[in-house]
């Protein structure tokens, strides 16, 4: 019987294996006993050759200027986490003998099929075809690289040959770019696409409510008819074909509209549809080379036309009493209703679930979203379209964590991430990496919300265990706190506006208070109920660059939005939107794009933001 090493060397492994687990992340060689031992680094576990790593720690020992044989630290070229020195320098950080193992097995021993990385793809069937992103002249080299000056993508031998002397970049990189150039206008593609189907579901609107218009003319017609109908008979059919022939005309109209606007929606979904599907098939240099066709093809999507309202035509019969003799039998009336067709199209642009467990707060920093997740006592870091960049724990100090919101602030030059934490009864703070944390300590007792005045560079934290706020110095000027009480009961989420007032949600009296920069009571907007304007146990709040307020109303599933002197302006999202119990609110302004935690579903909704 063969043993597991004879098995191995039997075995057709892809060439990802060695792209991936045996070539170095930083010089893309394969790993050797030599100088090119695979070195894994403790802290992350990631590996790289010792000759890569003798020149990156020796690059940033310059850098700092720190003496040669004393303990010393470096970063991770991958994750940036701290590595330590022993004296014996790079050469003491251990094998990886897993890796030192494959590479004796199956590359020195003759025992392996190389693929390349992009060969093997399953289809639908789940039969492996075979995909070569090859170059044409040489048909035995991939294109691993992208001529700069020629704009084109190349492989080794063209650029030894052809391109000699020629910038190159890495065909993945280039084409990385190209996906960068491509998604925001299949973003936008994709919402007209939503938009022009809201416009299809106000045109069956209205061709339901003409229908049923139709209908309740036409009965009162009847019942005119039944009474006089011995007298008014012909009259009778006078005016009913006058309803079906106003009826027909109208609604040829409306059914043709319905057609056209079926007919975009089908060619802009071809479209979207395929350049979505070349962008996740396709080879990364044929995503260059059709860069621009797609481009132009997505442009022509977005710059359809969609009409903003929807007019619905109804029709009636008013009918008019009198003396047999000179009875008018009424006319055929027409009203036209205009219906905004942002209540037919879907808000959702994307979601995030199955990621986290009972998420919190919610904010946003150069593009980037934070989002707390309660439930796993972490801080997840997302990008505007909701894939994942990283995570990081808020249990760093081995003594537990209850994280409840987060903000993002510049200290001392540098991105600074806080964190409530009730197990605290303070603050944990990191870099925008989670690394480095420190905390504030004692700060009250059941921290929430918080936020930082951009104008006094003061901390506010809601204490919604003493139902107050407290105002804390700039983390530079720690110090007592300034406590403010204004019958709070259960305070929650907090911002401020652009004028510096300062906005907390009143969870359980199911307003908003607003307080002066200095801590001043000045108004209370909001009431309990489910009609507009008005709040159940409102949660997380925040502000736009307009001024308006954004209120995650829990108890009635949606968020609403008032201005700055609490008036009711729109409901930004509703339960419609597939929303269960919103506790976050943040915007990505730029982007006009709204981003909500749902505790209920356990999600983070990315919304269009359009009022």
């Amino acid at each position: 019987m063969a043993g597991p090493e004879s098995d191995l060397q039997a075995a057709a492994l892809p060439r990802w294996v060695v792209d991936d687990i045996l070539t170095c992340g930083i010089c893309f060689e394969t790993f050797d006993f030599k100088s090119k031992k695979p070195k894994s680094l403790p802290s992350c576990r990631h590996v790289f050759c010792m000759d890569c790593l003798i020149k990156h720690a020796a690059s940033e020992q310059n850098q700092r200027k720190q003496g040669q044989g004393k303990w010393t630290t470096f970063e991770c070229p991958t994750c940036r986490k701290k590595v330590n020195l022993s004296p014996k320098g790079v050469e003491g950080l251990p094998d990886d003998r897993t890796v030192l193992g494959l590479t004796d097995k199956v590359l020195n021993k003759g025992g392996v099929s190389l693929k390349a990385k992009d060969e093997e793809k399953a289809n639908k069937d789940g039969m492996v075809t075979r995909v070569m992103d090859t170059c044409l002249k040489h048909p035995r080299e991939e294109l691993r690289m992208f001529c700069n000056r020629c704009a084109v993508p190349v492989c080794a031998e063209c650029v030894e040959i052809e391109h000699d002397g020629h910038s190159t970049s890495g065909i993945k990189k280039v084409a990385g770019m190209s996906k960068e150039n491509l998604n925001p206008l299949l973003g936008e593609g994709k919402w007209k696409m939503k938009e022009l189907g809201g416009h299809l579901k106000g045109l069956q609107y209205a061709e339901e409510r003409l229908q049923v218009s139709k209908e309740a003319a036409t009965a009162d017609v009847r019942e005119l008819g039944r009474t006089l109908k011995s007298e008014i008979d012909e009259i009778v059919a006078i005016l009913l074909g006058e309803i079906e022939s106003r009826y027909k005309d109208k609604f040829e109209v409306v059914t043709k509209e319905k057609d056209s606007a079926s007919r975009k929606l089908e060619e802009l979904n071809q479209i979207c549809s395929g350049v979505e599907a070349e962008l996740e098939k396709s080879t990364p240099s044929k995503i260059v080379e059709k860069e621009q066709e797609m481009g132009d093809q997505l442009k022509q999507v977005v710059s359809q036309d969609v009409p903003v309202e929807e007019y619905v035509l109804t029709l009636a019969f008013k009918a008019s009493r009198t003396k047999l003799s000179d009875l008018s039998f009424g006319e055929v009336t027409e009203t036209v209703d205009t219906v905004d067709r942002k209540s037919f199209t879907n808000r959702v642009l994307w979601q995030v679930e199955g990621k986290m467990r009972n998420p919190g707060g919610v904010t946003t920093w150069d593009e980037e979203v934070y989002v707390v997740d309660r439930g796993n006592k972490q801080i997840q870091v997302f990008d505007c379209h909701g894939n994942s960049r990283r995570r990081f724990s808020t249990d760093v100090f081995g003594n537990g964590s209850e994280p409840q919101d987060v903000c993002v602030t510049i200290f001392e030059n540098e991105s600074r991430v806080l964190v409530t934490d009730k197990y605290e009864q303070g603050l944990r703070i990191f870099d925008k990496y989670g690394e480095r944390p420190d905390r504030v300590s004692g700060v009250c007792k059941g921290p929430m919300g918080l936020t930082v005045c951009k104008h006094s560079k003061t901390l506010i934290v809601v204490d919604e265990d003493s139902n107050c706020v407290r105002m804390c110095p700039a983390l530079d000027r720690r110090g007592p706190p300034t406590n403010y009480a204004y019958s709070f009961n259960h305070p929650f989420g907090i911002t401020t506006g652009v004028k510096g007032k300062i906005f907390i949600s009143d969870c359980q009296n199911h307003c908003v208070k607003v307080l002066s920069p200095t801590g001043e009571h000045l108004d209370t907007f909001g009431s309990e109920g489910g009609g507009e304007g008005q709040l159940r146990h409102p949660l997380g709040v925040h502000c736009d660059d307009q001024g308006r307020i954004l209120v995650a109303d829990s108890g009635n599933k949606r968020v609403e939005v008032f201005s700055e002197e609490g008036e009711f302006v729109a409901h930004a999202v509703t339960a419609e939107d597939g929303l269960g119990c919103p506790v976050g609110v943040a915007l990505l302004q730029q982007r006009n794009m709204l981003v909500v935690t749902d505790a209920e579903s356990h999600k983070l909704l990315f919304l269009r933001y359009s009022l």
